[in-house]
């Protein structure tokens, strides 16, 4: 049987119900979206998507944004689950 190539990666990341109960959720990303990439000093990325889509994206403390731009835009995270703090999403 043949590997497929799966060019989604997944940004996992745990919300607190009113209770205090923590629970996960995600943010799925087709990496033939992904027009660029912006990382910044404050451990977070910007994914420009070719819908005109940006992602703003607050890594946990164990990522390292720069590692993981690098990672995305050599296609080595594809398939990849990271951890992160928060997701924002907007329109341009």
């Amino acid at each position: 049987m043949a590997d497929s190539h799966n060019p989604l990666i997944k940004f996992s990341y745990t919300l607190l119900n009113p209770d205090g109960v923590p629970y996960q959720k995600s943010w799925i990303v087709n990496l033939a979206y992904v027009v660029t990439i912006e990382a910044s000093g404050s451990n977070d990325l910007k994914l420009y998507l070719r819908n005109d889509q940006v992602v703003s994206i607050e890594l946990g403390e164990e990522q390292g944004a720069e590692e993981v731009m690098e990672e995305i835009l050599s296609l080595s995270a594809v398939g990849h689950n990271y951890s992160v703090y928060r997701i924002n999403t907007f329109r341009k």
